[in-house]
């Protein structure tokens, strides 16, 4: 028989195809497939995912139409077939009946699309290494650190931490915000802060290579107005929801971890440099380490929040939730599954909260500035202007990415799906979504 004949009587994914675990989105549960010979990740849905877990080239479609029955309760018929196929040979996934220059261009597509992700005014990222010799070369002697034994007392130790700087939280601000700081300890500060920050990112990767991930990339970001580094984590669509929460958490532990030494030196350390230099990272850290873990904000607390609730965009899933459930009512979201109904309605009105109360703390603060600085006239004229221009960016942000995503759109070029898994703050994979029925 030739390799040819087998494909199609005995179909085989191409060798290195992974196949994600199920995730929520919306009212449907759907599955990652990645492809790493051309860097696309694709999302099916589970009836596909069925199909294409067993095809190992061990079962004909007979065998495999009959597993599909007795789970689905549905015969598979000549259409369903040529559409899976189809999509299959699109795709070039199916081992035996890969076309050398498709692969070449599905890739080309892929890398291009990353690209156009990177650059921006307001978002880019610059690439600066491939990290995974070093994770690989590294990892063998971490191993320890991913047991329970070591992650236990050391989960202990870090919220004692946090608990003894809520405690002392006057005395080390005191410290910090006091006159005539020596010069060295802020500029040690700053190093400091910057090496934690990128063993935080290197954190995330050491965890997604524990689990089996690949790290393809550490780098620089821009996101107005932060600029700082990221690891690209995008294979944690393809961990279980508990291995996913963990990769997210990696991060924020080793921040915390790092700010150990800093409270020795606080207790132990006369008066100086050093106390002073202590004080600034453990409060700076602590805040830093508080503020990732806000769940209304896209860091890494938000990801936990969605990997632990196994949903794959929370925020976005969130808000076209409240979109059809005020514009049609109760029966537009009754395919949601109940305790997904409850989990957007609540994540959108506490979301809403949470943004009011921050939007108005923010203009409150910038009114009584600028109220000091001119006066109040000037002060609500300036707040005015301010904004109508930021309500006139996001609107033309948000016409330009509609038209990017209706040229992007065509059917057979499928819309590249920006996999931003991220712990922290990955480089989007671009991928296009095939739900096939």
């Amino acid at each position: 028989m030739t390799t040819v004949e087998t494909t199609w009587t005995r179909p085989r994914l191409r060798p290195g195809i992974v196949l994600g675990p199920g995730q929520w989105r919306g009212e449907k549960l759907v599955h990652h497939v990645k492809d790493p010979e051309t860097g696309w990740y694709y999302r099916v849905g589970p009836r596909e995912h069925f199909l294409l877990a067993r095809m190992d080239g061990t079962r004909t479609l007979d065998e495999l139409a009959a597993e599909y029955a007795e789970v689905f309760h549905r015969r598979l018929g000549p259409e369903s077939w040529q559409q899976l196929f189809g999509m299959l040979h699109r795709r070039q996934l199916l081992d035996g009946a890969t076309d050398p220059a498709e692969l070449a261009r599905l890739a080309a597509t892929a890398a291009e699309s990353a690209a156009k992700a990177k650059r921006g005014p307001l978002s880019a990222r610059i690439p600066l290494f491939d990290p995974e010799r070093l994770f690989d070369r590294v990892l063998p002697a971490l191993r320890p650190v991913f047991t329970w034994w070591f992650v236990i007392p050391a989960l202990a130790t870090v919220l004692a931490l946090i608990g003894y700087v809520a405690l002392h939280l006057s005395e080390l601000t005191a410290v910090v915000t006091g006159g005539h700081r020596p010069l060295a300890a802020i500029l040690a500060a700053v190093v400091i802060t910057w090496a934690i920050v990128f063993l935080h990112e290197c954190a995330h990767g050491l965890a997604c290579r524990h689990f089996g991930g690949r790290v393809t990339e550490i780098g620089m970001m821009w996101r107005f107005p932060i600029f700082a580094p990221y690891c690209k984590v995008d294979d944690v669509v393809l961990f279980t929801p508990r291995r996913r929460v963990a990769t997210a958490f990696a991060g924020i532990f080793v921040s915390l971890l790092a700010l150990l030494p800093f409270a020795a030196i606080w207790l132990w350390a006369d008066p100086g440099v050093l106390r002073d230099l202590a004080a600034t990272i453990l409060l700076f850290g602590t805040a830093a380490a508080s503020i990732g873990l806000v769940p209304f904000l896209r860091l890494d607390g938000y990801y936990m929040l969605s990997h632990a609730l196994n949903l794959v965009d929370l925020r976005a899933d969130s808000y076209q939730f409240w979109g059809r459930l005020l514009r049609g009512g109760p029966r537009t979201v009754a395919g949601y599954r109940p305790r997904d109904r409850v989990v957007y309605a609540t994540y959108g009105l506490a979301s809403l909260l949470f943004g009011v109360t921050l939007l108005v703390l923010l203009v409150r603060y910038w009114y009584v500035s600028l109220a000091t600085w001119t006066s109040p006239f000037w002060a609500v004229t300036i707040l005015a202007v301010e904004a109508v221009l930021v309500v006139a960016a996001i609107g033309y942000l948000y016409r330009r990415r509609a038209r990017a995503a209706t040229d992007e759109g065509a059917p057979e070029a499928s819309t590249p799906e920006p996999v931003t898994p991220k712990a922290s703050s990955p480089a989007p994979a671009a991928g296009p979504a095939p739900d096939a029925g």
